[in-house]
């Protein structure tokens, strides 16, 4: 029943790509936030473009445990993977607030906590637009209908291109398609484990995605953040990122995140909000476990978290059990994300 539900909402979300995709000026949009999102004159030292830290080879990831910024400094969390965006409620690991795509673009081009860009004033970027390797002006005007360069129009290209970083061509969505031959017996019986209540995996990463929380009914819960036990220290988790808390406040969101998309795994390693597992066998530990001890040197056990989510028990696998999941995870990689021509920086 499962498999048949996910299939509908597989044609569901490609049907709604399509019709979203559709029309001049969107395309024109989209392929001016590809030359923006490829462009490094986006950063105060002309050095670092939104591809750094959202890497095509990594299913627009990066294969650093924290990303770094126009100065060189890493930063404190692990860079997120952009595609099928859509499916998604808000878009940063722990602030429900941001929404929308185009607004969440100010963040990594003008915060000052982190620093990550650093992008100067609008005039100033134009300026830095009009030196750049691309010639914006036909772009601009393709999109907008004359050559201005503004803010606005800066982050409604990027979000548009971000938009068309579509994903749903793995082996696992082949076989929901009809071909029985795209899944090997191993991540077949891989899939039936990740499908069950022993494990409980689709509570947090539910939908055709494997993003969205799933309650006991059946239903969707939106703008779901999680502590999976990671940590127990004397703050929580570590003082340097409490997660959701930093945004509402609230004592029980100490050290809760956002589910990322299990969808392209074996490209965006390492894993969790800050880069902390280097390999799918420790994140399926953590789970089976029920949390970490003395993760990254931070001692503590994760397990007995008070925060801890209610949805992470523990579960136990065998070896065999644990390489049958790791197998089917590994269906999910969809490797024409990452060959596409219309995603790769454009030519100079």
């Amino acid at each position: 029943m499962r498999l048949v539900v996910c299939l509908g909402l597989l044609i569901l979300c490609i049907w709604g790509w399509s019709k979203w995709q559709g029309g001049k000026e969107q395309q024109a949009l989209a392929e001016l936030g590809r030359h923006l999102f490829y462009d490094k004159r986006l950063s105060a030292n002309n050095n670092l473009a939104c591809s750094d830290c959202h890497q095509q080879a990594y299913a627009f990831a990066d294969s650093r445990r924290l990303s770094f910024n126009t100065h060189g400094k890493a930063g404190r969390r692990n860079s997120l993977a952009l595609f099928n965006l859509a499916s998604y409620d808000s878009f940063t690991w722990a602030n429900p607030l941001q929404t929308d795509l185009s607004f969440q673009a100010l963040i990594p081009l003008f915060s000052d906590d982190p620093v990550e860009m650093a992008a100067p004033e609008i005039d100033l970027l134009a300026q830095n637009l009009t030196l750049s390797q691309y010639d914006y002006a036909p772009l601009f005007d393709a999109a907008f209908g004359d050559a201005e360069i503004s803010l606005t129009r800066i982050t409604a290209a990027l979000a548009a291109f971000q938009m068309t970083l579509q994903s749903y061509n793995s082996p696992y969505d082949q076989y929901l398609a009809g071909n029985k031959q795209a899944l090997s017996n191993e991540a077949i019986a891989g899939m039936a484990l990740f499908e069950s209540e022993r494990l409980g995996c689709r509570r947090c990463h539910g939908g055709i995605n494997f993003n969205q929380t799933i309650d006991a009914q059946g239903r969707v819960q939106r703008n779901t953040f999680h502590n999976t036990g990671l940590y127990y220290s004397d703050t929580g988790y570590p003082e340097s990122d409490l997660g959701l808390y930093e945004v509402s406040f609230a004592e029980a969101d100490n050290g809760k995140f956002r589910a990322p998309s299990l969808r392209n795994l074996t490209l965006t390693a390492p894993y969790m909000h800050d880069g902390s597992m280097a390999y799918l066998a420790q994140v399926i530990d953590h789970y089976s476990r029920g949390g970490s001890l003395n993760l990254q040197g931070v001692q503590g056990d994760g397990k007995l978290n008070p925060n801890k989510s209610e949805l992470i028990v523990g579960f136990a696998l065998t070896e065999l059990e644990k390489n049958q999941l790791i197998a089917f995870l590994a269906s999910l990689t969809d490797y024409e994300l990452i060959q596409t021509p219309d995603f790769s920086a454009p030519k100079k």
